[in-house]
């Protein structure tokens, strides 16, 4: 018997209509994380730039192990790392003058050129490879350097990074950018039903490597809950007189002091 159209099509609409939504088709709760990263050190405001923090599940004791492999790391500093490369000390002022930890963190204008050997080494390099022209050679002055120069302290602190979290998977990551020194991490899945009854999942905040500032180095590994209903904000501190920063372990270590190729302790 022939089932009349109406009927196949009232049949497709109840069952549509009828069956519950899949958890697919809800989609996940997700939240949102803004940290301000300007610490107040001494008396002085600082301001952390294009540094890279990350956000894993849990808080402080979940990830007790990884915190102890944070506090054991010896990390070779930034000077130390392009010290035992033996570059010239202008490049070493060249990256301290933008707090930066490669020729990739800002423009190489034109006068930095005959200051710094390297630069000065591989735009010579650029003018030979592309006739003789003096903008192209700037253009790709970067590509010309030393590959372990241009790209050799990022592979070490990648290689790091990936000691340390042992397989853990971040949830995301992010870098502070350069005019409010904030991070923000938005659509942040939560696990709904595994919160104990809160309204909110408790998440860790770390920058991983240490960040350099003056004569030390700084590790922040923060707990914070991040919830549907608002946007969930850090401000990155500092311990003062000794006393701890709530939910916070702050690892600060000062930093080698490093010339000549070698790199010494205080």
């Amino acid at each position: 018997m022939k089932i009349p159209f109406r009927l196949k099509f009232f049949a497709v609409l109840l069952f549509v209509v009828g069956c519950p939504p899949s958890y697919s088709q809800v989609g996940t709760a997700t939240g949102s994380l803004e940290v301000t990263g300007s610490p107040k050190i001494g008396t002085k405001q600082e301001k952390i730039e294009r540094k890279r923090f990350y956000l894993l599940r849990g808080g402080l004791e979940t990830n007790k192990t990884l915190i102890e492999k944070l506090k054991a790391s010896d990390v070779l500093s930034r000077d130390c790392f392009y010290c035992q490369m033996q570059v010239s000390s202008e490049y070493i002022a060249w990256l301290k003058a933008g707090n930066c930890e490669s020729a990739y963190c800002r423009e190489i204008k034109t006068e930095d050129i005959p200051k710094v050997p390297e630069f000065k080494a591989a735009y010579q390099k650029g003018l030979i490879q592309y006739g003789n022209k003096p903008s192209i050679a700037q253009k790709w002055l970067t590509t010309n350097l030393d590959a372990k120069l241009r790209d050799g302290f990022y592979e070490q602190r990648k290689s790091l990074i990936d000691t340390l979290l042992g397989g853990i998977e971040p949830i995301q990551s992010a870098m502070t950018e350069s005019v409010k020194s904030k991070v923000v991490f938005i659509d942040i899945p939560l696990k709904e039903g595994e919160t104990g009854g809160k309204a909110t999942e408790t998440f860790l905040i770390t920058n991983l490597v240490p960040i350099e500032i003056r004569e030390r180095s700084y590790i922040w590994a923060c707990e914070v809950e991040i919830g549907s209903d608002k946007v969930a904000t850090l401000r990155l501190q500092i311990p003062e007189k000794d006393k701890p920063v709530k939910k916070c372990e702050v690892i600060i270590k000062d930093l080698p002091v490093c010339s000549a190729g070698s790199c010494t302790k205080k």
